[in-house]
């Protein structure tokens, strides 16, 4: 809950979020396969939450594994704290 009493969802969606692995490659890397079922039904619970009057922020998983991700993550907290003030009595 933010100062101003809203209700905020932060989430870090990663592959499995919207896709299913494959068998391992000869190589013994794993790819992951799109699911459209998934991914709907991630997009549902969004729709539940919003409707349920919560902000909802996603990361992609990927972002946060780049160089700029803790700068990233500083820009997005300031900014979000700076539209949810505490309101002045």
């Amino acid at each position: 809950m933010a100062p101003d009493r809203a209700r905020i969802v932060i989430e870090v969606d990663g592959v499995q979020h919207y896709g299913c692995p494959n068998p391992p490659d000869d190589k013994g890397r794993i790819t992951h396969t799109a699911v459209p079922r998934l991914y709907a039904k991630m997009v549902a619970e969004d729709r539940r939450l919003r409707l349920a009057g919560y902000e909802i922020y996603r990361f992609g998983g990927w972002e946060l594994t780049q160089p700029h991700a803790e700068q990233l993550g500083a820009d997005f907290f300031t900014e979000l704290l700076a539209r949810h003030q505490k309101p002045a009595l």
